[in-house]
């Protein structure tokens, strides 16, 4: 074992050892802040509550991070602290493990991806000390939860601060150059994600590229049809477009499953399948969604809102 490696293992004990009993459900519980469900219901609630260009964005941040953690995962193909040190290093998750490789930690990568791109944008004192807390503090609960070195959690956040920093530098010049038409704009995202698709085809690159994808489309979808929606409204009413939309979501990614387990059978995790699949579920956030709350009275068109004349370059992909 390299001197690097013990002198992490030696740190990961020695922290392991002073945690108290009250602690172990806590660390699961910021932990439980970095998984997917936790970035679904945040980014839900701006998406068709509060701030959708900011939602976007992040959620743009959030899926590249995902796509390039598997990418990076499979590259570097290191093992994690409880596989190397089995008899010394508490796996302290319900299941009692974790899958895959360890570099660089997901958890902490898309922390730092999503927050960081959240707290660039909305540019607030308290919500980026709030952002960074939350970054630190989910990387560290998978060093005391045993799961990953603290070189895993350190590559996670440099690479996550990366992509934020890509997000909010790049991302807006990129989609202020895209043609007017909104069929062109539609090849051009089929194109990049086929080709970041054809760079690394796993099922699960599939998923963030696929989510990606859709959600792009429907923005395209929506301006074209209902003119996008107004994510504002009385609280209420955003509540209860919150709710309906996650349950409807999960509906949607349910039968979404079983259709194609019924027509594919085992081929539906094919990594091809999966895309269209997430690709289908991303679809249904930015356009389905939308479009049931608008037939429903629980949202408006931003077509009926009057706003004062705007740059027509495009802002919400």
């Amino acid at each position: 074992m390299p001197d690097w490696i013990h002198w992490q293992i030696e740190g990961i004990v020695a922290l392991q050892a002073l945690q108290p009993p009250w602690a172990l459900p806590l660390w699961r519980a910021i932990t439980g802040l970095g998984e997917e469900q936790a970035f679904l219901l945040i980014l839900a609630a701006l998406l068709w509550g509060y701030r959708k260009r900011e939602a976007l964005y992040a959620a743009t941040a959030l899926l590249l991070g995902a796509y390039l953690t598997f990418v990076l995962k499979d590259l570097f193909a290191m093992p994690r602290p409880f596989q190397v040190a089995p008899d010394r290093v508490q796996v302290w998750l319900p299941g009692g493990e974790a899958l895959g490789y360890g570099l660089p930690s997901g958890h902490a990568l898309n922390a730092a991806a999503m927050w960081g791109t959240l707290a660039g944008m909305i540019r607030s004192g308290p919500f980026t000390f709030f952002a960074v807390l939350l970054i630190l503090l989910v990387g560290l609960s998978r060093i005391v939860l045993g799961v990953h070195f603290p070189h895993d959690v350190v590559a996670g956040w440099a690479v996550g601060a990366l992509v934020a920093l890509a997000t909010l530098r790049l991302f807006p010049g990129l989609v202020r150059r895209l043609p007017h038409s909104a069929l062109s704009k539609a090849t051009l995202a089929a194109g990049a994600v086929l080709a970041l698709f054809l760079l690394h085809p796993t099922r699960e690159t599939a998923v963030p590229l696929g989510a990606w994808l859709g959600m792009a489309w429907g923005v395209l979808v929506e301006s074209q049809t209902s003119g996008g929606l107004d994510p504002g409204g009385a609280w209420m009413q955003r509540g209860i477009r919150l709710a309906l939309g996650l349950v409807s979501l999960g509906a949607v990614y349910v039968l979404l499953g079983m259709a194609f387990t019924g027509l594919f059978g085992e081929a539906a995790g094919m990594p091809g399948l999966r895309l269209f699949r997430y690709l289908l579920v991303g679809l249904y956030v930015t356009a389905g969604a939308p479009l049931l709350f608008l037939r429903l009275g629980l949202a408006r068109s931003q077509r009926t809102i009057e706003v004062p004349p705007t740059d027509p370059s495009p802002r919400d992909l």
